[in-house]
């Protein structure tokens, strides 16, 4: 009699039983892809500056209130681009307002240094100021710093002719700013200083309800 062979006996010409792998199987999570580099962050999260916390509101929506406050910021700004050692506690503090409303009103008008000193930079914000028209002031309105301060240079100059300059217009003749063209008419704005009827508040923010309009 034949013995029964074990049922785990291999007979030549058999196929080699397969081999359980020890190893796990990856999880979808742990299959590297090639190509990729991981992504590093090293320290902490950046700050975000505080030109980009706040939002300026639109001139528009604010009270007389309101806007004698945006305009007192933006006195104080004009100050400290004119003057850079001017600190933001000084300017403010010149024009009764606060280094908190400078934030509020106008807040890419400033910026940070390395030292966390607050300084003066150019900008783009809507201003509405007065300039000499053949009649008498005229409002119109303006965007950005560098504007600004053509005209307050423009109004320097007025000055300087009504004092006794007849050259101080020269550079001013034929000149159009953002549409604006400049009065320099020599014998229409002597008549306007004899009639006291230059601009009261020549070159600065004008505090009037927007509904009044500008050019």
């Amino acid at each position: 009699m034949v013995p029964r062979r074990n049922a785990t006996h291999r007979t030549w010409g058999d196929a080699p039983p397969k081999l359980m792998s020890k190893r796990k199987p990856k999880t979808p999570h742990q299959h590297k892809t090639r190509g990729v580099a991981p992504k590093i962050v090293r320290g902490g999260a950046r700050a975000t500056p505080l030109s980009e916390r706040y939002h300026a509101p639109r001139p528009s929506s604010l009270s007389p209130a309101q806007l004698k406050v945006r305009a007192d910021a933006l006195a104080a700004h004009a100050d400290m681009l004119r003057d850079p050692n001017l600190t933001a506690s000084q300017a403010t503090e010149g024009r009764g307002t606060t280094t908190s409303n400078l934030w509020t009103y106008i807040p890419k008008a400033f910026k940070k240094d390395a030292n966390g000193r607050i300084r003066a930079v150019p900008d783009r914000y809507i201003r509405r100021m007065e300039i000499p028209g053949p009649n008498g002031p005229q409002l119109v309105k303006v965007k950005g710093s560098k504007a600004r301060n053509e005209f307050a240079r423009y109004r320097n100059d007025v000055f300087r002719f009504q004092g006794g300059d007849p050259t101080a217009l020269d550079e001013w003749d034929g000149v159009t700013i953002q549409g604006h063209k400049l009065l320099t008419d020599r014998k229409i704005l002597q008549r306007l200083g004899e009639q006291d009827n230059l601009p009261e508040h020549f070159g600065s923010e004008q505090v009037i309800p927007y509904s009044s309009g500008a050019a």
